[in-house]
């Protein structure tokens, strides 16, 4: 049998690749067969008759009956051979093992994805409504084409409470930092390399991202909405928000993220708003960067101070936009991305915010294979002010 800790990297790193279901699912259980030796393998959606999803190798028997321990996974003789069942909420993956030994111990290891698999799967299936969604949205608005205007402005209002449910995966880099961390734990743990100050901080970094994470939803809930007050922030605060939530997923890609500017400038501004706004840029900059192969990739947040304002500027080496697309980048639905990776929302958001809740300017240019985006953030202080411990 191979290295158990070969193995589960190697499987942890097949979980959330795509956002298209099958596609995940596929690859996930091509990896778990191709890594452990198993004669097949496959996903078995509920109910249980449904056609299986995912098979790769030899037919997997299905067992007369499944098992139905969430926190564990099952081993069922068969005259083909050992097969492994390990349940994710009320589905199954099924694996063909001919020795009972690899079954059990792969089994083991198998179960330790579960809560990663689970969060996968639904951000698939949350991917695929919104895309129903969006679908259903643009055919109401091509119905007539005389009130498209009228009717673009309409929507975009209408079905923004509706959408917000579901766009819980575009906050995928909490998520990921959460995989990340707990991936790196797991590994530490086998290796016998874990010690409690380790795992506290892991523990406490997690805990983070779960916070950030629901108190961003409820701010999108809620960004619309006038009753809520601007906070007093510097720029130092700012920064290290943005380290701590991309610092390691920006270190594990090799990505350089520098600040400029005086740390100690305090503004008043709806924080996680404008948070959320630069999280967007960032992170369309750091799948850009995948994209195109930077081999020396670059961000600079720079702050630089006017007359009752802030001017934020974003500049990447990512290779730079297309002219004949920079004008429409902040168009809803429109992306250069694949459809299973973009959804064309994020920058489009991005500017509503800006524009419409924080009152000021998103515009952006690229050239030499760069892009700047600046943002100019009017100072909020002659509103009443959410005081922050």
């Amino acid at each position: 049998m191979k290295p158990s800790i070969e193995v589960a990297y190697a499987c942890l790193s097949a979980i959330g690749n795509s956002l298209n279901l099958d596609d995940m699912l596929a690859e996930v259980v091509e990896t778990f067969v191709s890594q452990t030796g198993a004669a097949g393998g496959m996903f078995l959606p509920a109910p249980p008759a449904s056609a299986p999803l995912a098979a790769r190798g030899q037919r997997v028997p299905l067992p007369q009956k499944l098992s139905t321990d969430i926190d564990g996974f099952a081993l069922h003789k068969s005259v083909e051979g050992c097969v492994l069942d390990v349940p994710v909420g009320i589905e199954h993956f099924l694996f063909l093992f001919s020795d009972a030994r690899a079954a059990q111990t792969y089994g083991e290891m198998f179960v330790t994805f579960t809560t990663k698999l689970a969060n996968a799967i639904d951000a698939c299936r949350n991917e695929k409504r919104l895309q129903e969604l969006s679908g259903a949205f643009e055919h109401q608005i091509h119905r007539n084409e005389a009130n498209e205007k009228l009717m673009i402005s309409q929507s975009r209002m209408a079905i923004m409470g509706e959408m917000i449910g579901m766009i819980a995966h575009q906050w995928r880099q909490p998520i990921t930092i959460i995989g990340l961390v707990s991936s790196n734990s797991i590994l530490s743990i086998q290796l016998g390399e874990m010690n409690e100050e380790q795992l506290l901080k892991d523990l406490e970094l997690i805990d983070k991202q779960i916070q950030f994470l629901s108190q961003t939803i409820d701010d999108f809930r809620n960004f619309f909405r006038p009753n809520k007050l601007p906070q007093r922030m510097n720029f130092g605060e700012l920064c290290d928000e943005i380290s701590s939530i991309l610092g390691k997923s920006f270190e594990s890609q090799r990505i350089r993220l520098h600040f400029e500017g005086d740390r100690s400038m305090a503004f008043t501004t709806y924080k996680n708003e404008l948070l959320q706004v630069f999280l967007n840029i960032l992170n369309n900059a750091k799948d850009a960067f995948a994209e195109n192969s930077i081999p020396h990739p670059r961000i600079t947040l720079e702050l630089r101070p006017q007359s009752q304002k802030a001017l934020f500027l974003v500049r990447d080496n990512a290779g730079g936009i297309a002219q004949e697309i920079l004008t429409r980048i902040f168009e809803p639905y429109f992306s250069t991305k694949d459809e299973k990776h973009g959804t064309g929302l994020g920058l489009y958001m991005s500017a509503i915010i800006v524009e419409k809740h924080l009152g000021g300017t998103i515009r952006v240019s690229s050239g030499s294979g760069e892009s700047v985006f600046a943002l100019s953030i009017p100072d909020h202080s002659d509103q009443e002010v959410l005081l922050v411990d």
